[in-house]
């Protein structure tokens, strides 16, 4: 079994070290993974939230057709 990699730095995690969960809201295309630290877990949860707002303001959303309400 390979050894989990973070999603951020993809660093090798090894066992028992711990691990951040990513929480995402709305992002189209989610992070699959963890990550090694705190900084890094922040890191993608901020580009999460980037690709949120840009898909919620884009002109190809079928919702809000990128207006703003």
């Amino acid at each position: 079994m390979s050894k989990p990699h973070c999603v951020n730095c993809h660093r090798e995690i090894s066992p028992g070290e711990p691990t951040y969960e990513i929480k995402t809201f709305l992002d189209p295309f989610p992070p699959n993974g963890v990550a090694c630290s705190p900084r890094c877990q922040q890191q993608q949860e901020s580009e999460s939230k980037a690709r949120a707002l840009l898909l919620y303001n884009s002109p190809l959303n079928p919702y809000t057709g990128g207006k703003d309400d």
